[in-house]
């Protein structure tokens, strides 16, 4: 039951409204409407003649009732009439809004008027029919139809809302999938076309309907199969003069039937016949139904190189053969003859020439050659030592096996095998190779750290057979750096710095791979820090000249014991926010460095790098200040060409910021003022100007520079330097020879560094 409550009326009364279902079917429920007097003070009690009230439901044409209670008394809660009214339910649930009044007129007079929200739940309905008569036809390999006849039953609430085709399908010759929704069709669909279907693939389809009242049951199809896979292989194996064993693994096709054929020398295919177990009609093999490995001996083989091939067959519904069947491609066996004797194997290992070690296990292995298809059966070996002595070592089914040579020397081997034929087969051709012991390395130097370029590595080799080949590697963490290959007789390698240079503080790998007379191959290594001594501290001067650029005079400092010969230098900007820019490198002793646009007035510094032949390095910090009474402009993209400002020299500077302003509606009926909102967006300009005397050719090198280059770097004596496009002015009185006036606009943009 819901209740809702009224307006008060004189602070002492209300009318409330409760609402609930008296009963219901699957298809209609009654709702009972109270009509209740509700006191809300307890002080007051109520009496009036003609009192009325009323109840009803939103919307029900049928509901509304108007009662006259005549004198009534009330001192407290009152339940004074329930209205009862019947509804229609709906498939889904819906709320109707059930109302209540009370009218007083004397007393407390007044109207109270009440309402309250019920929730009458939907049609109840039953659970569906299936489809009836539903059927399965194959389109082709890749689509199957599914058709049906109507089953709902309104009348019974057994409508249909929607239909489920599902599908599970099983996939080259595997277990079974789940089952899955395919497609959700409308109540009134009375066939769908199943597509995108593989071959070789086994699928079961099935058909239900569906409505709130829940889901039919389901109608299944019997297993549909698509196209088979041919079989996986198909190996065929001499037993006999006349007896053949055809093993067909058809393990990734639903297999129904396997057909088998024959042919003798190439010749034309022919079913086969007979053999067991029997064979039926046009070469199928009998009771196989299910079966994935199948195994069939051909008892009367013909002579010669015969050869089989074999297909699935797999009728398309279920196991009914009556209607479509389709069949795989073919698989086609091995060719094998009659049983003869074995041709000469193949000797895998050891290789022509090979070398091997003494005392240590060595691999003999070997590949038959059997024409007749036959596995081997017995194997000889016959081995041949440095003293002459021959041996023969016998073998099974074993087509390798392990042996150690004990002795150095030149050895020949050569094997032959036996299958199913009474007689050996022949023997392979002679395989030669030699054992011998690994060459004996230990490199000597460097024997520490390296300290020195061009520095040496020596070694000592020991090998009976000789030495035919040496490489020396050096490694720097992992990484391979140098690579050098020498003739035998090399016992040392001296390595300057043109050929590698390692760098300072690296750990070394050094690798010797020595190949002896025999062929096998050993090598050693040994681990080596790298300390390159530091050069001597750099000095330098600093000047400027009349364009207000930097000048940096660099000094080769003198080196002293356990320090390296400086070769070149560097000079790096340092400015006061800690930001770097390269002035010059690969300077010489007594070289000049110029930075064209330092800035003026401000304590900055010059950081001086010296470079050994080695890579190590050494930096002087350099205090520097350039003093200056003018602004500077520096033009060209190496800021060669400048212009100094001159007397009465004038700057200002703007800055403006980029901003988007939005007008708001208050609500109020008041004007509002726009909001604004930054866009990270600043444009900074700079005017300038500056008066000379009159000087024909500054003049012409004013005008040649406005003409010349719409971008400068301005400097001005506060320290500020900024990259700028340059919009400028000059004039003067060409008669009288006045003085010459200088104007700029300088738009600042995002800086760049000359190219020095």
């Amino acid at each position: 039951m819901v209740e809702g409550a009224g307006n008060i009326i004189g602070g002492g009364w209300r009318c409330c409204v409760q609402a609930d279902i008296v009963s219901q079917n699957a298809t209609q429920a009654v709702i009972g409407v109270h009509i209740i007097y509700r006191r809300t003070d307890p002080s007051r009690w109520v009496a009036s003649d003609a009192v009325s009230g009323g109840a009803w439901v939103n919307g029900v044409s049928t509901s509304t009732n108007t009662v006259n209670f005549g004198y009534r008394s009330f001192n407290g809660d009152v339940d004074l009439h329930t209205q009862q009214v019947t509804v229609t339910k709906q498939e889904s649930a819906q709320t109707f809004s059930c109302r209540a009044f009370l009218n007083i007129p004397y007393g407390l007079p007044g109207r109270s008027e009440a309402h309250v929200n019920l929730t009458v739940p939907g049609i109840t309905y039953a659970k569906p029919n299936p489809p009836k008569n539903v059927s399965w036809t194959r389109v082709n390999d890749s689509s199957v139809k599914a058709a049906w006849q109507s089953n709902y039953d309104n009348a019974a609430r057994k409508y249909w809302k929607q239909i489920y085709a599902d599908q599970c399908v099983g996939l080259n010759g595997g277990t079974q999938g789940a089952w899955g929704l395919v497609k959700a069709l409308n109540w009134d669909a009375l066939n769908y076309s199943y597509t995108g279907l593989k071959a070789n693939a086994r699928y079961q389809f099935r058909v239900a309907a569906q409505n709130p009242g829940g889901v039919s049951d389901h109608v299944y199809s019997g297993y549909i199969y698509t196209t088979p896979a041919a079989p996986v292989a198909v190996n065929a194996v001499k037993l006999s003069e006349q007896s053949v064993r055809v093993t067909v693994d058809a393990s990734k096709s639903y297999v129904y039937g396997i057909r088998l054929r024959r042919r003798v020398n190439g010749g034309e295919w022919a079913d086969i016949t007979g053999g067991t177990p029997g064979a039926t009609a046009e070469g199928w093999l009998p009771d196989i139904n299910g079966i994935q490995n199948v195994t069939w001996t051909d008892t009367a083989a013909p002579a010669g190189q015969v050869q089989y091939a074999a297909l699935v067959g797999r009728p398309v519904y279920g196991d009914d053969n009556s209607k479509t069947t389709l069949f795989s491609d073919w698989t086609y066996s091995n060719t094998i003859q009659t049983a003869v004797a074995p041709s000469a194997p193949t000797i895998l290992n050891p290789t022509q020439n090979g070398a091997y070690v003494v005392n240590q296990p060595m691999t003999v292995a070997w590949k038959p050659n059997h024409p007749d298809g036959s596995a081997q059966s017995a194997a000889q070996v016959e081995v041949t030592d440095p003293s002459d002595v021959t041996v023969i070592e016998e073998q099974t089914t074993n087509t390798s096996y392990q042996r150690t040579p004990k002795s150095c020397g030149s050895y020949r081997i050569r094997v032959r095998t036996k299958g199913i034929h009474a007689d050996w087969g022949a023997w392979s051709n002679y395989v030669t190779f030699t054992v011998a012991k690994y060459p004996n390395i230990s490199i000597n130097k460097p024997s520490g750290t390296i300290t020195a370029t061009p520095f040496t590595v020596a070694w000592t080799v020991a090998d009976d057979t000789g030495v035919s080949s040496q490489t020396l590697i050096i490694q720097s963490d992992g990484v391979e750096k140098y690579r050098k290959t020498m003739d035998g007789s090399t016992r040392s390698l001296s390595i300057g710095a043109s050929q590698y240079l390692p760098n300072n503080n690296s750990t070394l790998t050094i690798t010797l791979v020595v190949r002896g007379g025999s062929g096998l191959e050993s090598s050693t290594s040994v681990v080596r820090d790298v300390d390159w001594p530091d050069p001597a501290e750099p000095m330098a001067a600093i000047e400027s000249n009349n364009d207000y650029a930097a000048l940096v005079i660099v000094s080769f400092g003198v080196p002293e014991e356990g320090q390296s010969e400086t070769v070149s230098a560097s000079v790096i900007r340092v400015m006061p926010d800690g930001s770097e820019v390269l002035i010059a490198s690969n300077l010489l002793d007594q070289q000049l460095a110029v930075d064209p646009i330092p800035p003026l007035n401000t304590d900055f510094h010059y950081r001086v790098v010296a470079y050994s032949a080695m890579g190590t390095t050494i930096a002087r910090m350099v205090d520097a200040r350039i003093e200056s009474g003018f602004g500077v402009l520096n033009f060209g993209t190496d800021a060669g060409q400048t212009l100094l400002l001159g007397y009465n020299n004038t700057v200002s500077h703007k800055r403006s910021h980029s901003t988007s302003e939005f007008h708001f509606a208050r609500g109020d009926g008041a004007n509002a003022l726009p909001s604004s909102y930054e866009l990270d967006q600043l444009d900074s300009t700079v005017s300038v100007t500056g008066v000379w005397e009159w000087d024909q050719a500054l003049w012409l090198r004013i005008l040649s520079l406005a003409d010349g280059y719409p971008y400068a770097w301005y400097r001005e004596p506060s320290g500020l330097r900024v990259y700028v496009k340059a919009e400028q002015s000059v004039s003067v009185d060409i008669a009288d020879k006045k003085n010459i006036s200088y104007s700029a606009d300088l738009t600042q943009l995002t800086w760049e560094e000359p190219v020095l």
